[in-house]
């Protein structure tokens, strides 16, 4: 048989209760708009029960701690694909500029129709092979496809320059986030070890774990007080028990900044970065555009010995032979001779001979090299120069497509993500009104308990006397 004193212990237990409740609704409703903020809930609980002669009694309800509302595996999905979207959005940035370097394509600015009037030229040399104004608009039309050659050629570096400083910011990032998720396991493991709460130091650092997601692929574990560690992908310690690891970046022969670990220079793990921006970047720095530049250099190099080889076996109007029209070797460094640009004269047109009046009016040469333009010179003999290179054209529009369409599948998925989480983690006005609502009723109910004991003590006092 329970007596009045349990009785009013048991109200007042459930006054405390609600109103632990009502604050947690009132910081739930608080941080509606906060980032990363995730739903909270009081853990409430029947109080011990006590023999009487009635039967097991109960003593009230009691609040368990307060916890967050979270699905880890949905966060771990959601991780996963920061990792993927973050790859894809630096993709998707390099590819869009290289793109960008030939969208001139369709006009006459474009390297294909330059080339075309280079070629024109030499035809139009060799319907006047002794013409002055026939030469010099060869060489200009040579100048200007020499030009643009390099130009495209410079810009695809700049593109790898571009992503090489995005990864060295990207590893100070990666550092300094680091840093403050191991700051936040010595906070978080502080409080849970002191039988407090430390709900909002997780979701801040859970919002740490997605920027970092977002740059670098890793996996991660969590123990006992609830410090987390982060494994990157070659299987050492970013983040841990033991001293944290931290990332640096070192310059390769080639000029660009490979990651690696401080503690082991030497040693890159470019290869093991699978995701997140720094290995989007890293693959269009180092296999993408490469790829692009090695296209570029090839139809250069091509045009330089082929140009060449027939301009060199040729006779100019003045009867000079053995002059190269190109000089450099490659896309970087070809140019026209500066010695034909001076004296245009040294253009062969002729196959060859002595005679002046017979070099003069001999094309063979300039049909010869005019006709190169439909030469199967390329990729073993089987493309032109113009298929090739309108090859190398469409082959970055596919990719910069391709790289747009994996960004946008990433990020729908992601935002399938996103919404689910919301649904899980996230704070409805709504349902926290319900809540708050019941609580309330939940707390008059409680008070009315307390009254209705207290009248009773009065009523037994009043008997007494």
């Amino acid at each position: 048989m329970t007596t009045i004193n349990s009785s009013l212990s048991i109200g007042l237990s459930g006054l405390n209760a609600q109103q632990l409740v009502m604050s947690v609704i009132g910081q739930n409703i608080s941080n509606v708009n906060t980032p990363g903020y995730s739903q909270q809930q009081v853990n409430l609980e029947s109080s011990f029960e006590i023999q009487t002669p009635d039967g097991p009694m109960g003593t009230g309800v009691k609040a368990d701690g307060v916890s967050r509302i979270v699905d880890n595996y949905l966060n771990g999905q959601i991780n996963d694909n920061l990792q993927q979207q973050g790859a894809a959005q630096a993709e998707n940035q390099g590819l869009t500029q290289a793109n960008e370097i030939f969208t001139d394509e369709a006009s006459n600015n474009g390297l294909s129709a330059q080339m075309s009037q280079f070629w024109n030229a030499w035809q139009a040399l060799a319907n006047n092979p002794s013409g002055s104004a026939e030469r010099t608009s060869l060489v200009s039309a040579g100048q200007t496809m020499a030009t643009t050659i390099q130009q495209k050629y410079s810009s695809l570096q700049s593109i790898q320059s571009d992503m090489d400083t995005s990864i060295s910011g990207a590893v100070t990032s990666v550092n300094s986030i680091a840093s403050q998720i191991s700051n936040y396991n010595s906070q978080i493991a502080t409080m849970e070890a002191g039988g407090n709460s430390a709900n909002d130091l997780l979701d801040q650092r859970d919002t740490l774990m997605n920027k970092l997601s977002g740059m670098i692929n890793f996996t991660s574990s969590q123990d006992s007080l609830g410090r987390v560690t982060i494994t990157l992908g070659d299987g050492n310690e970013l983040v841990g028990t033991s001293p944290n690891g931290q990332l640096t970046t070192v310059t390769n022969a080639s000029g660009y900044q490979d990651v690696a670990w401080s503690s082991d220079p030497s040693t890159p793990i470019n290869s093991s970065i699978t995701s997140g921006s720094i290995s989007g970047w890293l693959n269009v720095r180092d296999n993408v555009v490469p790829g692009y530049e090695n296209q570029l250099k090839t139809l250069s190099q091509q045009v330089i010995q082929n140009v060449n080889a027939l301009q060199s076996s040729g006779t100019g109007l003045d009867g000079s032979t053995g002059n190269a029209f190109f000089t450099g070797n490659s896309a970087s460094t070809i140019q026209v001779n500066p010695a034909i640009v001076s004296n245009v004269s040294l253009i062969a047109a002729a196959a060859g001979g002595d005679a002046t009046d017979l070099i003069s009016g001999d094309n063979t040469n300039a049909v010869a090299i005019a006709g190169l333009q439909n030469t199967l010179t390329m990729n073993g003999n089987s493309e032109t120069f113009d298929t090739a290179y309108n090859s190398l054209v469409s082959n970055v529009g596919t990719d910069a497509k391709n790289a747009s369409n994996n960004l946008d599948q990433q990020t729908t998925i992601g935002n399938q993500l996103t919404s689910q989480q919301q649904s899980v983690s996230g704070v409805s006005l709504d349902e926290q009104m319900t809540n708050l609502i019941q609580s309330q009723s939940a707390y008059s109910a409680s008070a009315k308990v307390i009254t209705t004991v207290d009248q009773m003590m009065a009523t037994l006092v009043s008997m007494v006397q």
